[in-house]
């Protein structure tokens, strides 16, 4: 193989709700039909983190108590988080995780303040919002995914999907989740990357551009022939 991707997991024990670590699976994976392997670190609550060791940052989703952990742990690693967004860092949070990231998160009528690295909030929803979802991005095919929620989101641009059917940020919104360089926040579960071989692909693409290697398309994988079957019973229905 001819180098090693470093993949840091991060709170992979706090935030890991619907079994989210099959998206580091899936980056794995997507790098291993690339002929390139992968390291990845496991990282939680008072582990120190060398963000230059990385070429990939991954962090799930986690129950409301879960969050409050992360963020009180978190707050020691915003400098170096911050430098990492404007550096191009790729950095994957999924399902509520990117809340902590806002200014504040609204949970069981109280109002926690989060990490205010990015300009938006989290505040509770009076039903929950619980469903597939089909998104738009970059002219790549369809994103699926589940939405399992109780908070909505506000927040002016930097969107990362167009809603196509299902859920956005809020009720007035057709966006969902946010990018800033190459950092991506996004409720989506299913594990994203699982579902969207294709969007896990426009990641490993993207990185491998920036290290000047040569990619190789993978459309006949098991992962895209799922996809596709999944794509047509989305679409039927």
């Amino acid at each position: 193989m001819k180098m090693k991707i470093k993949i840091a997991h991060l709170y992979y024990d706090l935030l890991n709700l619907y079994g989210e670590q099959g998206n580091v699976l899936a980056l794995v994976n997507a790098f291993k039909l690339q002929d390139i392997s992968s390291a990845v670190d496991l990282l939680t609550v008072g582990d120190k983190i060398n963000w230059n060791k990385y070429d990939i940052i991954y962090i799930g989703s986690g129950t409301e108590n879960s969050l409050l952990i992360v963020i009180e742990d978190f707050k020691t690693h915003i400098k170096d988080f911050k430098k990492a967004v404007k550096d191009g860092k790729y950095i994957i949070a999924t399902g509520n995780s990117h809340e902590i990231f806002g200014k504040f998160i609204e949970m069981n009528n109280q109002k926690h303040e989060a990490l205010g690295v990015f300009d938006y909030y989290a505040k509770q929803n009076p039903k929950r919002i619980v469903g597939e979802s089909f998104m738009e991005f970059e002219g790549l095919s369809p994103i699926i995914g589940f939405q399992n929620r109780n908070t909505v989101m506000q927040r002016r641009g930097n969107y990362l999907f167009s809603v196509l059917n299902g859920y956005a940020d809020n009720y007035k919104s057709s966006y969902e989740g946010y990018r800033e360089n190459n950092f991506f926040g996004t409720y989506m579960l299913g594990p994203l990357l699982i579902r969207n071989p294709h969007f896990t692909d426009y990641i490993v693409k993207s990185i491998l551009k920036e290290k000047k290697l040569a990619y190789e398309e993978t459309l006949n994988t098991f992962e895209y022939k799922a996809y596709n079957e999944y794509l047509k019973n989305f679409y039927e229905s």
